[in-house]
């Protein structure tokens, strides 16, 4: 009897050991002092975790050439031409699931009409209207590869805007000058106005885009882009007005309503990121 007696008292002795082991076995699998697992560790892990929302802010510089006319050139005396300036913006956007986007853009952005006058010492004459235009776009990724996923892509957009006018009184010139009748028959005196003015009310554009959307970094975006824009009435507007020895001959107008092309940059922060974690039954926002 007493070999099994010494059997159970070592079987007993070695599993009071184990769980003593067991007790003292430590439970965590990262060493003390280390970072629980983030957003970032888990893209680490898993790779491409699908996108739910985001929110950004943004500023772009871009070059505009934006299109006036003219009705009467006064037999070639006059014209008009596109000019291209630099003009700059900022902007607040979201993004769905990395395939839809909503922005709000508010541009410094002159629409311009020019007065050219022609002879044998040309001039040239450059008006704006007050600069302000609020446009909201709505944007589309072209899908190629994974969607919800985060990257470089192209989008494409479609969007409305105003522009606010002041009604206020730009420039107003005036030119005079000769030109002979013809041989000993003397000189008749010419006279030229020209009044410009802002719009008394809001007109309207609307516009279409393609861009090339970097990501850069995780909170870092560039945009590359080319817009297509339509006036919606005439924000500026110049009057002229001809006269020959004092006799009113002719008038003619030009006109801007911001129709023409934007091309240029964009940098965004991105300041909240939704992750769908949802294959691995697990949600997170940062």
């Amino acid at each position: 009897m007493k070999p099994i007696f010494t059997i159970l008292f070592f079987a007993a002795f070695f599993q009071v050991r184990a769980q003593d082991a067991d007790y003292y076995r430590k439970s965590y699998t990262r060493p003390i002092g280390a970072k629980p697992y983030n957003t970032e560790s888990f893209l680490k892990k898993f790779g491409d975790v699908k996108v739910h929302d985001r929110w950004y802010v943004g500023v772009s510089g871009f070059v505009r050439k934006d299109k006036n006319t003219i009705d009467n050139d006064f037999d070639e005396l006059i014209g008009t031409e596109s000019p291209t300036v630099s003009a700059w913006g900022v902007t607040a956007g979201w993004v769905f699931k990395e395939q839809w986007n909503v922005e709000l853009a508010y541009d410094r952005s002159a629409i311009h009409n020019v007065l050219m006058i022609y002879g044998d010492n040309p001039l040239k004459y450059q008006m704006e209207n007050d600069k302000n235009s609020l446009i909201v776009r709505g944007k589309m990724r072209l899908l190629w590869g994974k969607p919800s996923v985060r990257k470089s892509a192209f989008w494409i957009s479609a969007g409305a805007g105003l522009v606010p006018n002041s009604g206020k009184s730009k420039d107003y010139m005036e030119f005079s000058g000769y030109r002979e009748k013809g041989r000993r028959q003397g000189v008749d005196t010419l006279f030229m106005s020209s009044d410009t003015r802002i719009a008394k009310s809001m007109t309207g554009l609307v516009e279409a885009s393609a861009e090339y959307v970097i990501k850069v970094a995780k909170s870092i975006d560039m945009s590359l882009f080319a817009r297509k824009q339509w006036g919606m009435g005439n924000s500026l507007t110049t009057d002229l007005v001809y006269k020959v020895n004092g006799v009113e001959t002719e008038r003619a107008r030009i006109e801007g309503d911001g129709s023409g092309w934007n091309f240029g940059i964009s940098l965004r922060y991105v300041f909240h990121i939704g992750y769908d974690f949802s294959p691995l039954n697990y949600h997170s926002k940062i």
